[in-house]
């Protein structure tokens, strides 16, 4: 069995029965192993194919930092299941150190063993599951594209009927933008993420100036795609693509760009990651993220506004004078 191993991670949780320990988060230590098929990544050399232990490792850090069991059993249980579920690996062995919880011993902990046939269920997940998927709207130009790709045939190294790494997938909304070249650069992210992730669901494309500095004209659209990475690998394969067309992430926030990928909802999750990734993206207020989001999946529900996207966009103040849509780019 090929497995992805992190040692020693450091995490600092409120845990414990008596009343000291529970007077501030304690020092932890955690050791995971995680199954995969390390054919996969090995013949892509592509961080989306194999298990991205920085995800990992920040998912955990983040979910034990919030947590405030009694006992590391509980801990231990519940950083099994989130690993399970949102990383959609096969296996996992994970151990948890409490240091000097007993004065003789350097630590105490728990070690164990969990499969995907141990994972409970999720309310919220079938629920979202369970949802009508949303439709797009067709404009006077129906501009509500789908394209789809064929997926690429086996490497060598992945014999035929090899299962993908991870199997869930979760619906994911991205913002395309750009105003170096935009046509082509539009065309190709759609390109790069229908070779990676095969059906593709696009906006129309909208024209809008540049805010916060003089440049050309943006175009913007959203792309809609079933994922089977972790948002942050999703993040990390999305920076990459705005490198490979020649975006510096080292200029200011407001700058002319090559293209701009942002995850805006993946599914209906709440996150807050390293860095300044957030889920949902903050953009909405932006007439050029709001209005192509409206017009793909106009009853997708803000899972923090509790509101369809078309009602927020009927909200919004540029309803009446929206963005200059543009045919023939997508």
């Amino acid at each position: 069995m090929d497995k992805v191993i992190i040692e020693g991670l450091q995490v600092s949780a409120l845990i414990g029965v008596h009343a000291w320990e529970r007077r501030g988060p304690q020092p932890l230590l955690l050791d995971l192993e995680l199954a995969f098929d390390n054919r996969r990544a090995a013949a892509s050399d592509a961080v989306g194919d194999t298990v991205d232990y920085q995800a990992v490792s920040d998912r955990v850090i983040a979910f034990a930092s919030q947590s405030s069991y009694q006992l590391v059993e509980s801990l231990a249980e519940e950083c099994a299941q989130l690993v399970l579920r949102e990383f959609g690996v096969d296996w996992l062995r994970l151990v948890v150190r409490k240091p000097e919880a007993v004065r003789a011993a350097r630590a105490v902990g728990v070690a164990i063993e969990r499969t995907q046939a141990d994972l409970r269920p999720d309310p919220a997940r079938e629920a979202a599951a369970a949802a009508p998927a949303p439709r797009g709207t067709p404009t006077t130009s129906g501009a509500v594209l789908r394209a789809r790709a064929e997926q690429p045939a086996p490497s060598p190294a992945e014999p035929r009927g090899t299962s993908r790494l991870r199997r869930a997938t979760s619906r994911a909304y991205l913002s395309m933008g750009s105003n170096i070249e935009p046509e082509h650069n539009l065309r190709a992210a759609v390109e790069a993420l229908q070779a990676r992730f095969g059906d593709v669901q696009l906006s129309p494309v909208y024209r809008t100036p540049a805010v916060g500095f003089r440049g050309p004209d943006f175009l913007n659209a959203i792309a809609v795609i079933d994922s089977d990475m972790h948002p942050f690998a999703l993040n990390d394969w999305l920076h990459a693509l705005e490198l490979a067309h020649g975006r510096d992430r080292r200029d200011a926030n407001y700058s002319n760009r090559p293209l701009d990928l942002d995850i805006i909802y993946f599914g209906e999750l709440v996150l807050d990651g390293p860095g300044d990734f957030q889920l949902p993206r903050p953009e909405l207020h932006h007439a050029f993220v709001l209005k192509p989001l409206a017009d793909v999946a106009p009853d997708f529900v803000d899972p923090i506004r509790g509101m369809t996207l078309a009602r927020l966009w009927a909200a919004h103040p540029e309803y009446e004078r929206p963005p200059e849509q543009v045919d023939g780019i997508l």
